[in-house]
Parts: structure tokens; sequence; C-alpha cells
């Protein structure tokens, strides 16, 4: 655990400072892929993710909700060796507004050029840490 993991009880702040993360989804035969995505989080330690309804990482996790997460670059390099699993599933609808405002309230202005209107083609992860018992 990081320093910052050890003060905040959140297994996800080491991620926090970034821009980026490889966030790796599974396939059905458990072969990991890895994507750059920019992320943001909320006061409960969830990371939200947006994507293309029909991309490949959402499919894989509507099939398998593990999911680990990296630092990373804007272009894909690692930073750091550490890595986190948590529990993603797709927003239901009463979650997606919530999803958006963080992802907006981190990257501003740029998230609403690149991600544009809120619309049927867009969707958007949630990531919870994963609990041990």
């Amino acid at each position: 655990m990081t320093v910052s993991q050890i003060q905040t009880g959140d297994p996800f702040a080491f991620l926090y400072p970034h821009q980026f993360i490889a966030l790796k989804t599974y396939r059905r035969d458990g072969n990991a892929v890895a994507t750059t995505v920019w992320f943001a989080h909320d006061e409960q330690g969830k990371i939200y993710i947006t994507t293309n309804r029909n991309a490949g990482k959402i499919k894989r996790v509507r099939n398998n909700g593990r999911v680990t997460m990296m630092p990373s670059g804007r272009t894909g390099e690692l930073l750091g060796e550490q890595e986190v699993e948590g529990r993603a599933h797709e927003a239901m609808e009463g979650e997606r507004a919530h999803a958006r405002a963080v992802l907006e309230q981190k990257y501003g202005e740029a998230f609403t050029r690149i991600a544009g209107p809120d619309t049927l083609e867009r969707t958007y992860i949630i990531i919870n840490p994963v609990t041990t018992a």
C-alpha cells in the first residue's frame, strides 16, 4: 500500500493525481485487454469512465466486472508498478448524470469537447474497490 492509501483508507487514492489510467478488462477466456482512459473519482471512492456503448471494454465489463488499473500516460506508458483491482459495472440511468458531472469536474471543457453530448451512444463505467472480508 502507498502512503496515500494508508492515510485515506482508499485503495484507489494513488490513482487520483493522474490524468490517465491503464484500465484492464477481461475477455471470456481470461486474457486482459488494457486501454488508456480518462477517469475521475467521487467522495465515495468510486471511479468513473466514459466510453462508446459499443466499445470492447464495456462489452467485457458487462460480461465480467473484474478490472485492474494502473496510472499511465496519455499514450499508455505505465507510471509505476502498482496495480489495483476493482469491480466495474455499467452505469444505470439514475447514475449517468453523476458520472458525467464527476468527469466534467475533473476535465472541464476538454471533457465536454471530446465526450460530446450525453447520447444513447455514450455510456459510463463505475468502478468500486474490491472489498476483502
